[in-house]
C-alpha cells in the first residue's frame, strides 16, 4: 500500500534533495585539480651555479614554472651570445660584476614600476655599496646578486707554526716582514718554500691582475676617468705606479722581499702541495684547493691593507642575475627581485650553496662563521673599478708584467703602455 505524503513532507524531502545536489556539486567543483596558474609562465634561467643550489631557491618562486640551465664556465658566453643572437635565449642570465659594459646593449633596466619601490635607499640598505658601482649604470638597475665572494689570503697555518708566526699579518708592512721567516732557499738561492704566490704574471698565478687592481685601488689609485671613457692608472700622481712596483718586487730576485717567480708553477698547485705559504684567493677557489688537499691545514684572514688606512678596501668577484632585453622583463625582474631581496630566500641560498652571502642582514649573521666570515665582512668595504672588457684587461695586466721581467721595459714605460691599450678599449666600446 503506497505511502501517502504530506505536502509539507514532500517539500522538506524535495528541499533535502536540492540540498545534496548543490552539496555534491560544490565538492565537485573545489575538490577538483585547480589550473596551475604558475604554469602558465614559463621562465628560462642560465647561468654557471650548480644546479641544485640555484634550483634550491629558484624553485620556490610561485608565479612562474622556472627551468634553469647550468653552463659550463668555459663555454658559457660563446654559448649564451650565440642563443641570444638565435633568439633563443634565458630570459634571465647570470654576468659576473665585471662585466655589464660587455652585455649592456642587451639586457635590460629594472622597470619604473619595480625601481619605484626598490630605489637607491633600498638599494644602499640591502646591499654592500659595491653592487651599485657594478650593476647601476645611467642611473638604473641592471642586475642584482645573491652571493658577493672577495680576495682574500688564504695560508698554511703549519708553515706559520712552524716559522713562529702566530698571526697573520694585517698590513702589507707586516706582510714583507713575514717574508724572511716563511720563505727557503736552497745553498744556490733557489727558492724551494715560496712565503706568498705574488709578483708574477697569471702564468703562474691565476688571480695575478686581481692582485694588482686590488694594491692599486688600496693606494687610492683613480683607474679611470670620471666619464669612464679613459684609463688613468698611470696618471703622474704615480700611486698606480708604486702599486705597480710594490707588486713586482715580490718577483725581483734583488728585491729582499723576493719569494716568487713564474718559474714556479701554478700558485695553487704549490700551496696544495705545501710549498707556498700564502696564496691569494676566493672563496670560490677554496673548494678546488681542498678536494685536492682535504687534510691541509688552512687558514683564512682578511686581505692585508695598507699601514694606517682607515677605510678598507678589498676587491670583488661575483655573479649578478640580469634580464634579457628580449625576454619577458618584468616576470624576469619580479623573479630578480625574489630572489636577491629577500632575508629568508638568501639565507636558504646560502646554506644550500656554502657561498658567501650578499644581503647586509645575512652578513651580519654570518660573521661568526669561520668558513664565511672573511669573505663575507670584506664585502662590506669591496671596491670595483670600470672595466669596459676584464678578460682583455687581465691580459694587458699580465702583459706589462712579463714586459718588465723579462726586461723588455722597466715599469714605468709598461704601466704607460698598459693605460693606453685599456683607454683603446674604452674607446672602440664607446663607438
Amino acid at each position: 500500500m503506497p505511502i501517502k505524503l504530506s505536502q509539507r513532507q514532500l517539500i522538506i524531502i524535495g528541499a533535502g534533495i536540492v540540498l545534496v545536489i548543490v552539496i555534491f556539486v560544490l565538492i565537485f567543483f573545489y575538490a577538483r585539480p585547480k589550473a596551475n596558474t604558475a604554469a602558465v609562465v614559463k621562465l628560462a634561467v642560465w647561468g654557471t651555479e650548480d644546479a641544485g643550489a640555484f634550483s634550491a631557491v629558484a624553485g620556490t618562486y610561485p608565479y612562474a614554472t622556472v627551468s634553469y640551465t647550468q653552463i659550463d664556465p668555459a663555454n658559457y658566453q660563446s654559448q649564451l651570445l650565440a642563443a641570444l643572437a638565435a633568439g633563443t635565449g634565458p630570459d634571465v642570465f647570470e654576468i659576473g660584476d665585471r662585466d655589464l659594459p660587455k652585455w649592456l646593449s642587451v639586457v635590460a633596466p629594472m622597470p619604473a614600476t619595480y625601481a619605484a619601490s626598490f630605489g637607491p635607499l633600498q638599494m644602499a640598505a640591502t646591499f654592500p655599496d659595491v653592487v651599485a658601482q657594478d650593476f647601476v649604470a645611467n642611473s638604473s638597475t641592471y642586475g642584482l646578486p645573491l652571493s658577493i665572494d672577495t680576495l682574500a689570503m688564504i695560508y698554511n697555518k703549519d708553515l706559520f707554526n712552524s716559522a713562529g708566526i702566530a698571526i697573520p699579518p694585517k698590513t702589507w708592512d707586516q706582510f714583507d716582514s713575514d717574508i724572511a721567516q716563511l720563505r727557503q732557499e736552497n745553498a744556490s738561492g733557489q727558492i724551494t718554500q715560496a712565503a706568498a704566490a705574488i709578483g708574477g704574471s697569471a702564468a703562474s698565478i691565476p688571480n695575478a691582475a686581481d692582485i694588482l687592481s686590488l694594491l692599486m685601488l688600496q693606494n687610492g689609485t683613480e683607474m679611470t676617468n670620471a666619464a669612464n671613457t679613459s684609463a688613468q692608472f698611470a696618471a703622474a700622481n704615480g700611486t698606480g705606479l708604486a702599486a705597480f712596483n710594490f707588486y713586482l718586487q715580490f718577483a725581483n730576485a734583488a728585491s729582499p722581499y723576493y719569494t716568487w717567480n713564474d718559474g714556479q708553477g701554478n700558485a695553487f698547485d704549490s700551496f696544495v702541495a705545501g710549498k707556498t705559504a700564502i696564496i691569494f684567493a676566493y672563496q670560490s677557489d677554496l673548494a678546488t684547493i681542498k678536494a685536492k688537499a682535504p687534510f691541509l691545514n688552512v687558514g683564512i684572514a682578511p686581505v692585508p691593507q695598507a699601514t694606517g688606512a682607515t677605510v678598507a678596501v678589498n676587491y670583488p668577484n661575483y655573479l649578478g642575475l640580469v634580464a634579457a632585453k628580449a625576454g619577458q622583463v618584468s616576470t624576469a625582474w619580479n623573479f630578480i627581485l625574489y630572489l636577491t631581496t629577500s632575508d629568508a630566500i638568501e639565507k636558504m641560498y646560502v646554506t644550500a650553496s656554502g657561498k658567501p652571502p650578499a644581503q647586509r642582514a645575512e652578513i651580519q649573521a654570518d660573521e661568526s662563521d669561520p668558513n664565511l666570515s672573511v669573505f663575507a665582512t670584506q664585502a662590506l668595504t669591496a671596491k670595483s673599478w670600470y672595466e669596459v672588457d676584464d678578460t682583455k684587461i687581465a691580459g694587458i695586466f699580465n702583459t706589462a708584467i712579463q714586459n718588465v721581467f723579462s726586461g723588455n721595459e722597466d715599469s714605468t714605460k709598461a704601466l704607460n703602455e698598459a693605460q693606453a691599450a685599456v683607454s683603446a678599449l674604452m674607446y672602440n666600446n664607446g663607438q
